[in-house]
């Protein structure tokens, strides 16, 4: 595995002083006696990094930890109970992290991006839930038991993602059970942009969130179900297609008007047709790209790098600690999802920089340079040479 960008200038885009500067700015650390902001932010990031099911316990056996006091810059002193740290979480503002959130996406996607490169930004949402004794809030989600009564609560992120997670949504309010509205809400701040094409799946059933997009210039590429309503426009031309790969074959190509409450929409749209070839589904896509600059086999293509944010989910899920809820309060909950994409936008970084493939084990190579980078600096803190550790057998 060849490297040719370090673990330590990738950190290093987050620096202390920017650290300390929306601590000032959003006064994070007002009032507060132990974990400071930034101490927090290091110890959550270390935390989800190195261990797969993390905790408040375990973020208090690595705030003794040396390597984890070097790296945070941690008096050796100090020390901190686990319930602290887990009332920190539950309280601490959470603007901070989302400040630091939104630098860390504006600094990689800046180092990451193609500016002449066609963009695809992704937009999907996931549902992780906790017992309802032990959440007292979220959205009902499922069956109930056989009492009546519904077993869990369900909190929702809708993520926009195009190689980092750039944007996210929380939501807990029942009506945002729905994916016209989480996915419409995230939809109305895609930036209208011939570079970059907004992606999303079949639960988008709002016609009105397709029409805003057309009528703002935005770009979009989506699925719809195969028992839409649309007619195709008089005059327009319907062409046969005759474009296959190992999972589909495309059949026609259409201009339509879809039907919203048995009304038909004032734009017009592509339709993309196929069939699935595993069982023979029909299989629709719908866009607003331009004819001239995209043909009907690329907007089949576009729709297939839907895939890469539903990779990322499960990602964020196995290996990054996104399923378990760190605190029950909905201020911690916010906190720990920043820290999580933080982390996950570093790694994935790493892994872009580096032209690695595959999360798990771009993961471990993260983590064990990050810590042979900690013990360097404690060898030369020591005196020593860390050149000859290389050397070391």
């Amino acid at each position: 595995m060849q490297i040719r960008t370090e673990v330590k200038e990738i950190l290093n885009y987050i620096s202390e002083d920017q650290l300390d500067f929306f601590a000032q700015q959003t006064m994070v650390d007002w009032n507060a006696k132990k974990l400071k902001g930034k101490e927090l932010f290091k110890l959550c990031v270390f935390g989800v990094l190195n261990e797969n099911r993390a905790s408040s316990r375990v973020f208090e056996n690595f705030y003794e930890n040396h390597f984890f006091c070097k790296y945070a810059q941690i008096p050796k002193d100090k020390s901190v109970s686990h319930s602290s740290i887990a009332e920190r979480i539950g309280k601490i503002n959470v603007e901070y992290f989302e400040k630091l959130y939104q630098h860390t996406v504006t600094v990689f996607q800046d180092k990451l991006n193609d500016k002449d490169k066609i963009k695809l930004s992704l937009y999907d949402s996931t549902i992780t839930s906790l017992s309802a004794s032990l959440l007292s809030f979220g959205m009902r989600n499922g069956q109930k038991n056989k009492k009546g009564e519904q077993g869990k609560n369900s909190i929702k992120f809708t993520i926009g993602f195009n190689e980092l997670p750039f944007n996210v949504k929380f939501h807990k309010d029942q009506k945002m059970i729905s994916e016209d509205l989480a996915l419409g809400n995230i939809l109305e701040e895609h930036i209208a942009n011939k570079k970059d094409i907004a992606v999303f799946d079949r639960g988008m059933k709002n016609r009105k969130t397709m029409v805003d997009l057309s009528t703002d210039d935005k770009y979009f590429v989506t699925r719809i179900y195969k028992s839409s309503k649309y007619e195709v426009e008089k005059g327009s031309k319907v062409t046969p297609l005759d474009f296959e790969n190992d999972i589909l074959k495309l059949t026609k190509h259409s201009r339509v008007y879809l039907y919203s409450n048995q009304k038909k929409t004032k734009i017009v749209f592509r339709l993309v047709e196929g069939i699935l070839k595993s069982d023979g589904e029909k299989i629709l896509f719908l866009s607003n790209l331009p004819e001239e600059e995209f043909t009907a086999d690329q907007i089949a293509e576009i729709y297939k790098k839907r895939w890469d944010i539903e990779r990322f989910f499960r990602f964020i899920k196995q290996e990054m600690n996104f399923k378990h809820y760190f605190s029950r309060q909905w201020n911690g909950i916010q906190v720990m999802i920043y820290i999580i994409l933080i982390a996950s936008i570093l790694l994935l970084s790493y892994i872009k920089l580096n032209e690695l493939k595959g999360y798990k084990i771009p993961k471990i190579s993260f983590c064990n340079q990050l810590q042979n980078e900690i013990i360097q600096q404690i060898v030369i803190h020591c005196g020593g040479d860390p050149a000859k550790i290389e050397t070391f057998n």
